[in-house]
């Protein structure tokens, strides 16, 4: 069956943070991703329109060395399934992929630390986004989030000790806000615990006009929900906007990695669809017609 492609405006930009040495936050944005081997610029602008639109965010753990080349694994990896990704038409399609790439990046991880002797991991925080479907799934607590006319949600959620104990009801969200183990993850890429590696699912529709976020929790940890969702409700091109992300987050203090992609529905491709359906009724009418006068002419 033919596919329909859909259009997304789309920017994404990451900054060292305040108080951080090195960058060890990755993006990956249709294929478009940080080679920290070579020398790139660490932004990326585009106006995309196709049949499968993947983004998304690796955050590379600071605690752990080389959180960089984990983060780097993570979307090296989704270049790699590029063709099953292509490939997705359901959210069930996408599910199963996704599974299938954190596995995968997990076990190249896991390879990668027994070999170099070093701990290492990453957050994992994907969007795919096709006619029909809008797929989000996260290990660790890089957050994803859709604005539409409607408010704002987030699709993400956090997989860390804390969020485990609020999910409990041991604490409370506002004592969990407070927690200095706030960022402590429970999953994330690199873990040898393979039966607790799954991450959080999610799924939505999406119409044109609506904003994707997925951002690093450089950004998620220092600004409220009120105002990322003010952000988002900017008229301004993707691009500004992903800049106003930064630079609040640089003004509260803003001291980790700070990774921003977002995108705007251009163009959902219900037009095209809907076009393509009157064409084909249009196309069985006129063949009817034809064959009435044909048969009629007959008599």
């Amino acid at each position: 069956m033919k596919r329909i492609p859909i259009t997304l405006e789309i920017a994404a930009v990451t900054d060292i943070g305040r108080r951080i040495v090195s960058n060890q936050d990755n993006f990956f944005v249709n294929g478009a991703f940080i080679d920290h081997y070579k020398v790139s610029a660490e932004r990326f602008e585009s106006v995309d329109t196709e049949d499968v639109h993947v983004l998304a965010v690796c955050d590379g753990m600071g605690g752990l060395a080389d959180g960089d080349v984990a983060a780097m694994i993570g979307v090296t990896t989704l270049s790699d399934y590029a063709d099953e990704l292509q490939a997705i038409q359901t959210g069930d399609d996408a599910s199963y992929t996704a599974n299938r790439i954190v596995r995968s990046a997990n076990d190249r991880l896991l390879k990668r630390m027994k070999k170099s002797g070093k701990k290492m991991g990453s957050t994992f925080a994907m969007l795919v986004a096709c006619f029909d479907c809008l797929y989000a799934c996260n290990l660790g607590d890089s957050e994803i989030y859709i604005k539409t006319r409607f408010g704002m949600e987030r699709l993400s959620k956090p997989q860390t000790y804390i969020q485990e104990l609020v999910d409990s009801g041991a604490i409370s969200e506002n004592q969990a806000s407070r927690s200095y183990a706030r960022n402590q993850l429970s999953k994330f890429l690199g873990m040898d615990n393979l039966k607790s590696l799954k991450p959080n699912e999610a799924s939505a529709e999406i119409r044109t006009g609506d904003i994707l976020l997925i951002c690093s929790d450089g950004v998620s940890d220092v600004l409220p929900s009120h105002s990322i969702y003010a952000s988002l409700s900017s008229e301004r091109p993707v691009a500004e906007i992903a800049d106003i992300l930064i630079e609040k987050a640089l003004r509260k203090g803003g001291g980790d990695n700070m990774t921003v992609v977002i995108a705007r529905v251009l163009d959902d491709g219900r037009m095209a669809k809907l076009k393509r359906t009157l064409g084909i009724v249009l196309g069985i009418t006129a063949g009817i017609v034809i064959l009435a006068a044909v048969f009629f002419g007959l008599l």
